[in-house]
């Protein structure tokens, strides 16, 4: 009875550090294996992305390219890739004679103002926002249409006066040259917005009320690449209040 009680513990104390050390060699022999699997996979992950073709790159491009693909939109995501500017010229009525102004370039009036400030209102990307937008939406159209919308939206009335088309008259006649309505519709409204704004930014630049005006878009890149829009009438013209803003504007952007 007293021979088995002192055995036990020997057994047990001589066959603990032996279980120990081969537990702890197991683990270590799976920690050095998973991390030279990671390591293989990395690199197998890195040199598929950078040689030039290989048979498993749009496979890993595809399941790993949304978690570690870097490109430059991931510090700026609206980066400007082509300088676009919308430009407009203006007419107006001097001792019943029709004057006409020079072309103003809306958008480098407006990132003149912004130039040294760390921090620029969004509105000082006004323009060039709405360039863009309706750009697109142009573009968006069928070539018959391209090419109509770029001619003048201003019909002549009694007396030899003109006044802006009908918008069912037009939108009539741009649909009849085919292409999708839901996209001319989508250009006719940015259209009439764009025509309200140059509108009230002519006015208050030559300080008279426009009768009509008429923009181009420029996009710059290598050489410059021009789309000249024709004249449009102002339906209505800027109320008192948005009139005093455009004011403003012109003031804070031209210094007049």
């Amino acid at each position: 009875m007293t021979t088995t009680a002192e055995e036990a513990p020997e057994a047990g104390v001589s066959e603990g550090p032996s279980s120990a050390r081969r537990s702890g060699g197991v683990m270590a022999a799976v920690a050095a294996a998973m991390t030279l699997a990671i390591v293989l996979g990395y690199a197998f992950v890195a040199v598929s992305f950078t040689i030039p073709s290989s048979p498993t790159r749009p496979a890993v491009s595809a399941a790993f390219a949304p978690y570690f693909q870097q490109r430059w939109n991931v510090f700026a995501p609206n980066i400007m890739k082509v300088n676009r500017s919308l430009q407009i010229q203006v007419q107006w009525r001097e001792d019943g004679e029709l004057q006409r102004s020079e072309w103003v370039d809306v958008t480098d009036a407006e990132f003149s103002a912004a130039r040294g400030i760390p921090t620029p209102s969004r509105i000082s990307k006004n323009s060039f926002n709405a360039a863009q937008t309706y750009l697109t939406r142009y573009q968006a159209l069928s070539a018959d249409q391209r090419d109509r919308v770029r001619d003048t939206f201003i019909r002549r009335v009694n007396d030899g006066a003109f006044a802006p088309m009908d918008p069912s008259a037009l939108l009539e006649e741009l649909d009849d040259l085919g292409g999708s309505r839901a996209a001319l519709v989508s250009y006719l409204r940015y259209d009439y917005m764009l025509v309200r704004f140059s509108s009230a930014f002519g006015s208050a630049y030559v300080d008279h009320d426009v009768e009509r005006v008429r923009r181009f878009d420029t996009e710059r890149q290598t050489e410059p690449s021009y789309t000249t829009f024709g004249w449009r009438q102002p339906a209505v013209a800027p109320s008192d209040e948005v009139q005093a803003i455009y004011d403003e504007v012109i003031e804070r952007y031209t210094g007049r």
